[in-house]
């Protein structure tokens, strides 16, 4: 499943690394353009390595890439709680 790689963009940009450099540090500047633009997904230890380089923590990568993950458990928190008290 490929989901939005915009924070590996954002976070280049702003650190003002180009697609090439970061390609050639990880592969290709063409698997880069490919992850930003969602037509590939990094394999894990890619991910690991763009996230050392941009330094970006890996839970901010998927925390940005998969949603607000933490609102969700806290949604399930609360309806858990609310079960419970129901009973």
């Amino acid at each position: 499943m490929i989901m939005d790689n915009s924070i590996i963009r954002i976070t280049r940009n702003a650190r003002g690394i180009s697609q090439k450099k970061l390609g050639d540090l990880i592969g290709s500047q063409s698997m880069i353009s490919r992850i930003e633009n969602n037509q590939t997904s990094p394999t894990d230890y890619n991910l690991q390595k763009i996230c050392n380089i941009l330094n970006i923590p890996i839970d901010d990568y998927f925390n940005a890439v998969f949603g607000k993950k933490k609102q969700l458990i806290n949604n399930q928190i609360k309806i858990r709680t609310s079960i419970l008290q129901a009973r």
